[in-house]
């Protein structure tokens, strides 16, 4: 079973399920291969977007930042649709897209950081962001920690398994339906995320964390 720290995260987005999508993707396809771009990219937002933005948000842990990843994402998905020959559905192939451009946003980030740290004083550099004062309410500052070390946790979890544990338990994507993308087995993809699961119950053990 997994934690309650980890459910929190993996649900709170928690959209309806991958066959509900099927038809919305045959008529995205359907557009973009007639060469109806704009009316794919409309259809595409408004039926992933916000789950896209979401997974960005939890990498990236900056809005601003999220939000130009999830556009690059869907902008980059929108030019290879005409080509896109997957069977399992948008979504795995998608969120993979979306993983991808974190990972290279996050890396050019601390090659960033480390440029300024090496170029300036310490005491010039931002601090941390102090949450509003009706914030600060106990219940919620809690589940804002609990949140963050859970996220901490799952960043530990290397690639693309991390993104499979997101799909899976945060989207509703189906073992078979990621194997199917990533041409796999189904139980060599939910050993994986199992592997995930079971590494980030380890690391919030490690870290003192109560689990239930």
């Amino acid at each position: 079973m997994l934690p309650w720290d980890l459910l929190f995260v993996l649900s709170h987005v928690r959209t309806v399920s991958s066959q509900a999508f099927a038809a919305t993707d045959r008529a995205i396809l359907k557009l973009a291969r007639r060469g109806q771009l704009k009316e794919a990219a409309h259809l595409l937002t408004e039926a992933y977007g916000a789950e896209v933005l979401g997974s960005c948000i939890g990498r990236l842990r900056d809005r601003a930042l999220a939000q130009d990843a999830a556009q690059d994402a869907l902008a980059r998905a929108l030019v290879g649709l005409s080509r896109y020959k997957g069977e399992a559905g948008l979504r795995p192939w998608l969120h993979r897209i979306a993983a991808n451009r974190c990972i290279d946003l996050l890396r050019s980030r601390t090659s960033r950081r480390r440029h300024l740290v090496d170029g300036a004083s310490l005491d010039t550099l931002p601090g941390h962001e102090e949450p509003m004062p009706s914030e600060l309410d106990e219940e919620a500052a809690e589940k804002r920690r609990r949140l963050e070390v859970v996220r901490r946790a799952l960043d530990q979890v290397k690639e693309p398994d991390r993104t499979w544990v997101e799909l899976h338990h945060t989207h509703g994507v189906t073992y078979d339906e990621i194997a199917m993308e990533e041409q796999l087995s189904r139980a060599a993809v939910k050993q994986r995320i199992w592997r995930a699961i079971k590494r980030v119950r380890a690391i919030l053990i490690t870290q003192g964390e109560q689990l239930s």
